[in-house]
């Protein structure tokens, strides 16, 4: 995956032919996960480090299998800074999660749109 890719092209060509079921993912992530944003900002917020951690990790998880290599990064870093109860880094990488994930939202939207 090149740093400028927003979903990872080997992702996408094992979905070749699945796109029924890439389409489907595309809209539960782009449904469910703006929740789980603001539920990782609102742990950030109330300095909650074990709700933080639970939460990056399981968006970790779920980009992780969505190609979203970028959100997954965040995520990891996320999860760590607040395995290490570092408030300050995980405020650093939440605010690139965020731009990460409107990235994906915007290029899942586009593959919806066209596809």
């Amino acid at each position: 995956m090149n740093e400028h890719e927003v979903i990872d092209t080997r992702f996408l060509q094992s979905m070749a032919g699945k796109q029924p079921f890439l389409k489907r993912m595309f809209t539960v992530f782009i449904s469910q996960e703006p929740k789980r944003i603001q539920d990782i900002k609102d742990a950030l917020e109330s300095r909650d480090v074990e709700k933080l951690r639970h939460l990056a990790h399981a968006l970790k998880g779920g980009a992780a299998t969505m190609g979203v290599e970028r959100v997954r990064e965040c995520c990891l870093l996320l999860e760590k800074a607040s395995k290490a109860q570092d408030l300050e880094a995980a405020t650093e990488h939440f605010d690139a999660l965020e731009k990460e994930m409107r990235s994906a939202y915007a290029f899942m939207f586009t593959y919806l749109a066209e596809h």
